[in-house]
């Protein structure tokens, strides 16, 4: 708790900091700026909303749209984890709420439909808000990257073109047959004008002010012209080439509790689609501008804490029902440029946009419409060009050509139609791509992989003559009806190939999870199984996976075995391989005939209880031991105490000759599972060995070394197998 006072300590530090008389300039020349480019940018998408039928409640839409816009650009100043951030009513969310306003307006008439249209802005509103703070408080910042890119890509292309749409008729072109007939090209070319010098402004990077200027030029611009051809402001107004007109004073739209009684909830209901849509791209997108402000920045931004703050900024922005909004990139890159990462300027633009809502219609019946249009014109180019051009070499032909085709069905078909084009894309993407994933990891024998059951090198031999008799497949992601296809496949063309093939193991450990259709298909297998006397046997199922399998296990308990691990699972393979080979000799295991007979008078022969330690990790080495009969677990001792099978040993297996012959100790503890009788070759009765009889302790030299030579050849064969 205390962190977060303290963080809270800096920011306001931060922000003081910028009304000091050294950064006051600065700080607010840049906020300025900020105000009242957005302050038109609010304007223009209200406009969008606010538009034909809606167009008499335009003067309530700016001032819910400028109140929203200054919230959102405070809270979210204060809030965020990265200093400098700038936030405020988005267009991709308005031009969505454009579409359903006018949805709205073509059902409902007169105050009913104004009334849900401003009900409609304030619920999105709050669904936006605590959306955001459920994905920041429940650190899901990550969960949006999981949508492909280009239909992220498609429905923001889509949504651009949607506000260059109506950035057009705005400014008096709703038809070609307008633009043939040359009707409203007055406004129209001067907007094409402003939005084309936007455009190069933003690629060029040119300072902030210069936005200020095209922007000043074309309003003061408008005027002269029209001063000169003799038609006066209210002239302007009745044609329709200015905003407004708007009633006198402050536009301050209060809380329009009121539109909760008048509002049609039915209409409303009939726009959930709109609304998912929106929950769905906004927290995508503030998350995709985000990444790109890490990359443009070079910092870390805390996605969850971002998350919160645009949270908030929305909850307040529902409160005075204004439409959603969230980070500006642009913006708050210009700001950093401009001024470092400081909180100053976004709060002296929300005290412009405010002054902007105070002042009234007296300064905004001076802006011309061509304005507001090449305002939009150039934000939804903006947004075409980025996502339809400048990405084109980011993706893929097949992503690219996806992307387009959302875009095709948004400008042919609409928008909802659009986005589910775009999820039925995300899933078509996801079946294909994920489907191309081999699901088989790795395909083995028992000659590439054993167990940790070391065996006699009779055993040792026959288990390699006879791998081939066990597959072994690495089962890894996620099986589903596209990929549990290659598991039939692999085990049907190893069986066509291998006829001694006997055992088929699928580690499961690596699985993350298993369609309902995929639980079908190894039932294909079981069936297989069956018919050619196979043995199944599935290893590292977690409960989830084993509670799925369960019926089929029932059912086929007489073709699939479950082990808890591929060890255990190599292990009981290998144990019924030998079983149906026969034995052997107990004591040609342990030792070879004749070297047995020379060695014997250096060799204790001792019987060990179960449960008994032959050696302790860290002690001095105790000798050789030679397993006759039995089974020894070699066990390593990690720092806190716990305990880790390495492996364990079968009769006429060699123990402790590392240690022996390094004169160090004992790398790992060795305890007997059942009682063991072993052949035991003390340190001192080596050393006689070797002063008495050199030419046995060659022999034995030589037995020991072909043992360790064993080991490594099969950790070869095993590391080669794994590389493919």
């Amino acid at each position: 708790m205390s962190g977060d006072h303290h963080d809270a300590g800096d920011r306001w530090t931060n922000l003081l900091g910028d009304f000091t008389l050294g950064r006051l300039p600065a700080t607010v020349g840049t906020g300025l700026v900020l105000a009242m480019v957005n302050a038109l940018l609010s304007i223009a998408l209200m406009s969008l909303i606010f538009d034909g039928p809606l167009d008499a409640a335009l003067p309530l839409g700016i001032g819910l749209g400028l109140a929203a816009s200054a919230l959102v650009a405070v809270i979210a100043a204060l809030g965020s984890s990265f200093p400098g951030m700038y936030a405020g009513v988005q267009d991709a969310s308005a031009a969505i709420l454009g579409l359903s306003a006018a949805s709205i307006a073509a059902t409902l008439v007169g105050p009913a439909a104004i009334d849900t249209v401003l009900v409609m802005l304030a619920v999105t509103s709050l669904a936006t808000g605590l959306v955001f703070l459920l994905m920041g408080y429940f650190a899901l910042g990550d969960v949006a990257r999981f949508v492909p890119f280009p239909v992220i890509g498609g429905l923001l292309a889509g949504t651009g073109y949607l506000i260059l749409v109506g950035g057009i008729e705005i400014m008096g072109v709703e038809s070609l047959s307008d633009l043939m007939a040359g009707n409203a090209l007055g406004l129209f070319w001067p907007g094409v004008v402003l939005a084309v010098m936007f455009f190069i402004a933003s690629r060029r990077r040119w300072p902030s002010w210069s936005y200020l200027v095209f922007l000043a030029c074309g309003v003061v611009g408008f005027h002269v012209i029209t001063r000169v051809l003799g038609i006066d402001k209210a002239e302007s107004l009745e044609r329709g080439w200015l905003l407004g007109p708007f009633p006198e004073g402050s536009m301050w739209p209060g809380l329009a509790v009121d539109a909760l009684g008048g509002a049609d909830w039915g209409a409303l209901a009939g726009e959930a689609a709109g609304l998912v849509t929106i929950l769905l791209i906004v927290p995508i997108t503030l998350l995709l501008y985000i990444g790109a402000l890490e990359i443009e920045t070079k910092s870390d931004v805390d996605m969850n804490a971002e998350l919160r703050a645009t949270g908030w900024a929305n909850v307040a922005a529902a409160a005075v029902g204004g439409p959603p909004g969230y980070m500006y990139l642009a913006d708050t890159l210009i700001t950093q440029r401009l001024v470092g990462r400081r909180r100053g300027p976004a709060v002296v633009a929300a005290v412009g946009i405010l002054s902007v809502l105070v002042v009234g219609g007296v300064v905004l019946e001076f802006v011309p419409e061509f304005v507001i249009g090449g305002l939009l014109l150039f934000v939804g180019a903006d947004f075409v060009v980025e996502w339809l051009w400048s990405s084109r070499r980011r993706m893929t032909r097949l992503d690219y050509a996806l992307m387009w085709g959302i875009v095709l069905v948004i400008a042919t078909v609409g928008f909802l139609p659009g986005v589910a084009a775009g999820l039925v894309a995300a899933i078509a993407l996801f079946v294909v791509r994920y489907s191309r994933i081999d699901v088989v990891k790795h395909s083995l024998t028992a000659r590439d992989h054993r167990s940790n059951m070391e065996r006699s090198e009779i055993d040792a031999n026959y288990l390699e003559e006879a791998g081939d008799s066990v597959l072994i497949l690495q089962l890894q992601g996620f099986i589903f009806f596209g990929t549990a296809s290659r598991i039939t496949g692999h085990v049907r063309s190893r069986r066509e190939s291998v006829e001694t093939l006997r055992f088929v193991i699928f580690d499961f450990r690596q699985v993350t999870g298993i369609d309902s259709s995929a639980v079908v298909l190894f039932e294909r297998i079981a069936l297989l199984a069956r018919e050619h006397g196979l043995t199944l046997v599935f290893t590292g199922l977690s409960p989830t996976h084993r509670a799925q399998f369960s019926e089929l296990m029932s059912d086929y308990e007489d073709v699939i075995r479950d082990e808890a691990d591929l060890d255990h699972g190599m292990a009981w393979a290998e144990d019924r391989l030998l079983a149906a080979a026969g034995g052997s000799d107990r004591q040609q295991r342990a030792l070879p005939a004749r070297l047995a007979d020379e060695l014997a008078p250096y060799l204790d022969r001792r019987t060990i209880p179960a449960g008994s330690q032959l050696m302790r990790q860290g002690e001095t080495t105790s000798g050789i031991f030679l397993i006759v009969s039995g089974r020894v677990t070699v066990l390593l001792e990690g720092r806190s105490g716990e305990q880790v099978r390495l492996r364990t040993l079968l009769e006429g297996t060699v123990l402790g000759e590392i240690s022996l012959y390094r004169d160090e100790p004992h790398t790992a503890t060795a305890v007997t599972d059942t009682e063991c009788e072993v052949l035991h070759l003390t340190p001192e009765r080596f050393n006689d060995l070797c002063r008495e009889a050199p030419g046995v302790a060659a022999d034995f030299h030589v037995f020991v070394a072909r043992t360790l030579a064993g080991r490594v050849s099969h950790a070869n064969r095993a590391i080669r197998a794994l590389q493919g």
